[in-house]
């Protein structure tokens, strides 16, 4: 069908018309002109209100002690000015942490209170730069008590009382699977003679099936915490006790202002960095969370995109959304020369 746009003059406002070729006999090129008449009208979609629920974004890793960041969910078209980001935080709540042999009630810390010498350990645990913790009051759940602190093999078991709630939650920290190798691969050269590249690495993958990683990285001098790229999740579904090589982007920080974040250098590690690597073997409701949170980063602003549902591994779930996760670590350093 070919579709021809009417003379302004020569039909009514708010009719469209089409015209299609029909070979109805011998010496006739064109048909009839079909017309139909369209009209607009206005739809107003009253949404429901969003149930208040709190999320949990919680880890622990070998040696180091748990966090727990606490918010209440936003309504998706809510306000989103600083006071009302502020506002998200969810304070004095009861957090409990238990390995099994000792139970630790977590204490709430704000990073407005805490002296400037700490915020770089805050800023390494939470993924927020300095700055951003001394402009906005960033508050988490923490404990000192080392007889808590991450252990590969321990089951750490969560419970949250807030606003009349209780939350609970449970993760395993899994044995690490260490990388053969690491290195630095080029790619191409930027417009001052940079070389740009990815960090390559070597597995040997272990059986039985059901493993599940996730990569992380942070240039040393450069980044301030840990950062996962887009994908940083896989499991061992297709490769399940085979021997080979893959390789992981740089990532960055969501809305990073950094200029290596907005021009060509942008997903790519740089001749000189220093990159540590954290490889982690995660448990399978760690894996789902944050495929998932991939799946709708990665679809944002598209109008086709399906929506996306998080998955949680915090309940009840119709009160609370997120993750409470352990992470067997392996590190290793590759040095771009």
């Amino acid at each position: 069908m070919i579709k021809q746009e009417a003379h302004p003059k020569s039909f009514p406002k708010g009719r469209t018309f089409a015209c299609n070729s029909l070979p109805l006999g011998k010496g006739w090129g064109w048909a009839f002109i079909l017309l139909f008449i369209s009209c607009q009208k206005d739809i107003e979609v009253k949404l429901p209100d969003a149930k208040p629920k709190i999320c949990v974004d919680g880890k622990i890793e070998p040696g180091l002690p748990p966090f727990v960041i606490l918010t209440h969910n936003m309504p998706y078209f809510g306000t989103t000015n600083l006071n009302a980001l502020q506002n998200m935080f969810v304070h004095n709540a009861v957090v409990k942490i238990s390995n099994g042999t000792t139970a630790e009630t977590l204490s709430e810390y704000c990073s407005a209170s805490l002296p400037d010498s700490l915020l770089p350990i805050v800023a390494a645990f939470t993924g927020v730069d300095t700055v951003a913790l001394k402009s906005f009051n960033y508050c988490l759940y923490t404990t000192f008590n080392t007889a808590v602190w991450g252990a590969v093999g321990a089951t750490y078991n969560l419970t949250i009382d807030v606003d009349g709630k209780s939350l609970t939650s449970s993760t395993r920290i899994l044995n690490p699977v260490p990388l053969d190798s690491t290195w630095f691969r080029y790619i191409k050269v930027n417009n001052a003679g940079d070389s740009l590249g990815f960090v390559f690495a070597h597995i040997n993958e272990p059986e039985p099936e059901g493993d599940c990683y996730r990569w992380l990285a942070m240039r040393k001098g450069k980044d301030q915490s840990f950062i996962a790229p887009i994908g940083s999740v896989f499991d061992d579904k297709f490769v399940n006790g085979q021997s080979f090589d893959f390789a992981y982007n740089r990532g960055s920080i969501p809305n990073s202002p950094a200029p290596d974040d907005n021009n060509e250098e942008e997903g790519y590690f740089k001749i000189g960095d220093t990159v540590i690597v954290k490889y982690c073997t995660i448990e399978r409701a760690t894996f789902d969370f944050f495929r998932q949170v991939d799946v709708a980063v990665y679809s944002q602003g598209n109008p086709f995109a399906a929506p996306t549902s998080v998955p949680s591994n915090v309940y009840p779930k119709e009160n609370a959304l997120g993750v409470w996760c352990g992470y067997g670590t392996f590190m290793d350093t590759v040095v771009f020369k």
